[in-house]
């Protein structure tokens, strides 16, 4: 590997908090074996633990410790973040906001490394992740990417984020997102436009376009995202990520700002499957605060996904794999263009590997969804407060609230409502409109809610009995009529809305890198699909698929000495960037006029 200059400067001009040679943290390397280099640039958590136990040194020859990583992610972000890019002009701009506790949180990792003479049993011992803004954290604000929210303080973790934090992970900050989660295109209000590190005139997708970026960059470990449709599956296909979106109730949705219960879940978004499988582990469980999760009882979930990652037993030799080619009325769900040309070279390869190649066909599949958005975000606020939440809003609008509104919000009066703020910004403000005028008591109907187990089970059945495109069954060489175990699509936009598909059926995906698209310099992935709570299977493929192909490659950029050496808070404030002139002043104090002004400066309008 070579060492990014980045982390030259880093070490020569900041060695006391880039190198340190004083890490408590740290077991003294054996005389016996001679160490190799740490290289911060695409490490996993395999090497960063490699590098505690002193079998990868800095480039000082001093031991890696929690606190020195950390350091390191947040000088990069210092020095890449904000820098225009040579290949397309414009900055990265993924990270958000910088845990101010992000140091202190990786001495108390050191302090436990130091008392129990290893990792023990948190296997993401001094992760650095990035959470999508949508996620609540007890110790930061998330606010949705939006100036609307400012201000919105959790009392406590979500429950994928506690799980992170059991297991050892380290939160280093907040990533970018569309505003509320609509679009896909990079923008919000707060940091403006995220570009794509392999070329910053392109789209990073989205809406966890942030985390997708930042990942790529190289300005963390792992990351977080939220999937309504497509919204882990896209970022993760043209950031060169392993992105999953598992199957409703995995993953529990509480502390996640939703568009949707129905459709939306959390998820992991790593550089390599194995990552992706650990942070799917601390993420996952039950929680009776959603109900989802009890459809998939402790006693059948895997003790650890990575159990998944042995080539020999749950690798693609032997799978029966489909490729999709109708998917209701489209006959491009496995890509159009370079990307069709790249999963039908990667189901290819598969082939070659052992896997039996099918074609499938789902002629009546439908896009469904249940309930509606206003009901959701005010359930989610119902909830917020409850748990000793602060925030300045209360409610998606307070013009449609009244006693017999549903979850409360009946207190929910003039600015209190999202909408009423005049703060989203001009792209989001006609959605989120259209979500005020959703009815808030609405919540899903026993009929909504049967379409969309109508359709997961059409789709299983399929799976579970394939037939050609006249209906007829397709034997194997035993004359058994085949069985699939995973299929494989476009995780956009390539092939159209192929995101319905797993946020309709509530089933899971795993989406790993299949190249790039030289014509425009970004990578290109494709979705394994499988069956409901089976992301094994997904997995042990997606990992037998990358090990064998090993397409992923950090994208070439460059920093900037002038933003180097700054502080958590002047990084977060910088961040503010179109609310400069008002820095002085608490952002959600700020006079109404000041946010109009700055929309429309923003929108050019």
């Amino acid at each position: 590997m070579r060492v990014h200059p980045a982390y030259i400067f880093c070490l020569s001009t900041l060695l006391g908090a880039c190198g340190g040679s004083s890490s408590s943290s740290s077991v003294p390397r054996s005389n016996t074996t001679e160490p190799t280099p740490f290289v911060l640039e695409e490490t996993t958590i395999d090497e960063i633990h490699a590098g505690f136990r002193g079998e990868r040194v800095l480039a000082d020859g001093s031991p890696l410790s929690c606190e020195s990583l950390t350091e390191m992610y947040i000088q990069r972000i210092y020095a890449y973040n904000d820098n225009p890019q040579p290949n397309g002009g414009l900055p990265i701009r993924g990270v958000l906001a910088i845990n101010p506790q992000a140091i202190n949180i990786a001495k108390d990792l050191d302090a436990l490394y130091a008392r129990d003479g290893g990792i023990g049993n948190r296997y993401l011992h001094c992760m650095p992740v990035l959470l999508k803004d949508n996620y609540d954290t007890f110790d930061y604000p998330s606010t949705q990417g939006s100036y609307s929210m400012l201000g919105h303080q959790a009392g406590v973790d979500a429950n994928s984020v506690a799980g992170l934090r059991d297991a050892g992970a380290l939160i280093l900050g907040k990533a970018n997102q569309d505003e509320f989660a609509f679009f896909t295109t990079g923008f919000s209000n707060r940091a403006i436009q995220v570009s794509n590190p392999y070329n910053t005139s392109e789209s990073p997708a989205g809406s966890s376009s942030g985390t997708g970026a930042s990942l790529a960059a190289n300005f963390a470990l792992g990351g977080t995202g939220s999937d309504t449709c497509q919204s882990i599956r896209h970022p993760s296909s043209v950031n060169g990520l392993v992105g999953i979106r598992p199957s409703l109730g995995v993953i529990s949705q509480h502390g996640i700002f939703p568009l949707s219960h129905q459709r939306d879940t959390g998820g992991p978004m790593t550089r390599t499957v194995k990552d992706a499988a650990l942070m799917l582990t601390a993420m996952a469980g039950v929680d009776p605060r959603d109900p989802k999760t009890l459809n998939f009882p402790q006693e059948l979930r895997p003790s650890n996904y990575s159990n998944y990652l042995d080539r020999d037993t749950y690798g693609v030799k032997g799978q029966n794999i489909g490729v999709i080619k109708q998917l209701g009325t489209s006959a491009d769900a496995a890509g159009t263009g370079t990307q069709g040309e790249l999963i039908a070279a990667a189901a290819e390869k598969m082939r070659e590997m052992g896997a039996n190649i099918y074609d499938v066909y789902l002629p009546d599949f439908e896009s469904k969804g249940a309930g509606t958005r206003h009901y959701d975000m005010n359930q989610y606020f119902e909830a917020f407060e409850a748990e000793g939440g602060s925030s300045e809003r209360h409610c998606v609008s307070s013009l449609a609230v009244d006693a017999d509104t549903a979850h409360n919000r009946s207190e929910c009066s003039g600015i209190d409502g999202i909408i009423e703020t005049g703060r989203v910004g001009p792209r989001t403000a006609a959605l989120f409109a259209l979500v005020a005028a959703d009815d808030p008591n609405l919540a899903p109907t026993d009929d909504e809610l049967q379409a969309i187990v109508d359709m997961r089970d059409y789709t299983t059945q399929v799976m579970n009995a394939l037939v050609d495109a006249d209906g007829n069954p397709v034997l194997d060489s035993a004359g058994e009529q085949v069985r699939i175990d995973a299929l494989i699509l476009s995780p956009g936009p390539s092939g159209g809305r192929t995101c319905d598909f797993g946020s309709t059926t509530q089933m899971g995906s795993i989406v790993v890198p299949v190249g790039f698209d030289d014509s425009v310099g970004v990578p290109r992935g494709m979705e394994i699909f499988v069956r409901q709570f089976d992301e094994g299977t997904g997995l042990g493929i997606a990992y037998d698929y990358e090990q064998a192909t090993l397409h992923r490659k950090p994208p070439t950029i460059e920093a900037s000495p002038l933003n180097a050496n700054q502080t958590t808070a002047e990084f977060n404030a910088r961040m503010q960037q179109a609310l400069m002139d008002g820095a002085a002043v608490a952002p959600e104090t700020l006079p109404l006029e000041t946010y109009q002004k700055v929309l429309q400066d923003i929108s050019g309008g």
